[in-house]
């Protein structure tokens, strides 16, 4: 492998590793979301939601740093399965373990993200229910918010 290639990798793979590193960061900021609203701590969710706000914009910027040098690479628009098929075999035997670990840290996250979402959708859930009962409504079986007819609304103009 000439020099030149050799420094395309060594980019390549640093863009992998801090892309694994931050989908594990990110996997951590959705857990600590997914604590504080099933602790109840909304007060909490607005400092996390911007750090993850944050790391978002940072994945974009990296993912943006791996497509270039992929390109730079000859692997333009193909996955990392595709990458290990055409790598050569020194490339292949330092990208599989890389590859492995990002795969692990991105299913880490997606289960982190469904997980914080289903205890938020619980908690609006309450949350709506609460403000429901406040206004004299209700639930109906369904989940669907039943409010009582506001006493203006029931007035009719009939004579006496």
């Amino acid at each position: 492998m000439n020099h030149d290639r050799q420094e395309l990798l060594d980019n390549f793979i640093a863009v992998i590793k801090d892309l694994t590193v931050l989908a594990g960061d990110i996997a951590q900021v959705e857990d600590h979301k997914a604590q504080a609203a099933s602790q109840k701590r909304h007060e909490l969710l607005d400092g996390i939601i911007q750090k993850e706000q944050a790391q978002i914009l940072k994945l974009r910027g990296l993912e943006q740093h791996r497509v270039r040098r992929a390109k730079a690479l000859g692997w333009e628009s193909l996955t990392f399965r595709q990458i290990l098929e055409k790598a050569e075999p020194g490339e292949k035997e330092v990208l599989t373990p890389l590859f492995t670990e990002l795969e692990r840290q991105l299913k880490r996250l997606g289960d982190s993200r469904r997980s914080s979402e289903q205890i938020i959708k619980v908690r609006i859930h309450e949350i709506e229910t609460a403000i429901a009962r406040q206004q004299g409504g209700s639930y109906n079986s369904a989940g669907s918010v039943s409010p009582k007819t506001p006493p203006h609304l029931k007035m009719r103009d009939t004579y006496v």
